[in-house]
């Protein structure tokens, strides 16, 4: 089983999938392309952040869309056969680096990889966003940030719709993150139980 949860700093992406990880017995994977790259520190930036600065210098969409994707690919690879949390996806991936331009490289990705049995797309608006990154950390840079003070989630959800992505919007507004946690179980223990039934028919056809 591999779930993706989604949706735009602030909202309580990792708090949520970290519980859920535990709850489930699941993997937690967050910022796979860290496993490849070093990551020590060097004059304040790690590896990874001083190559992806590099690769967004380039501002080319089929780069970033291809760079940023080989994180989902790493994933695939090396846990193919584990039950995952994945913190941010094909939806973020797209949101930050997708464009009709780049729309291919994604559709090679997922057929690459294929698709999460669900993704859960969080949803807060950017104001308690903020305050929640502000509460967590007050010089959190996110916070000046001005491109992160987007809503960010039609063109999330337009593309899960558009290459038929299974997944649920949860609004976290004014909920705790125990709220979240309890509603998100739900539709997890549907999701075990669909694939218990279709585990269940192949067995037969075979």
């Amino acid at each position: 089983m591999k779930i993706a949860i989604e949706g735009m700093d602030g909202v309580g992406k990792t708090t949520i999938a970290k519980m859920i990880a535990k709850s489930e017995n699941m993997l937690y994977i967050d910022k796979p392309l860290k496993e490849i790259f070093d990551t020590e520190i060097i004059n304040g930036k790690d590896n990874l952040a001083s190559i992806s600065s590099n690769i967004y210098k380039l501002d080319d969409e089929i780069l970033k869309a291809w760079f940023f994707g080989m994180g989902n690919l790493y994933t695939f690879i090396k846990y193919k056969d584990r039950d995952l949390i994945i913190d941010r996806h094909f939806a973020s991936n797209y949101f930050w680096n997708g464009s009709d331009r780049s729309k291919n490289i994604f559709k090679n990705m997922i057929d690459l990889v294929g698709k999460p049995d669900l993704t859960i797309l969080l949803y807060a608006t950017i104001e308690t966003r903020l305050k929640r990154i502000y509460e967590r950390n007050p010089n959190d840079y996110d916070l000046a940030d001005k491109e992160k003070h987007v809503i960010g989630y039609d063109k999330m959800i337009d593309f899960l719709d558009e290459f038929q992505i299974p997944y649920v919007l949860v609004n976290t507004e004014n909920k705790s993150i125990n709220d979240v946690y309890i509603e998100i179980k739900e539709f997890i223990r549907f999701l075990k139980n669909e694939l218990h039934v279709k585990n269940k028919v192949k067995s037969k056809i075979k």
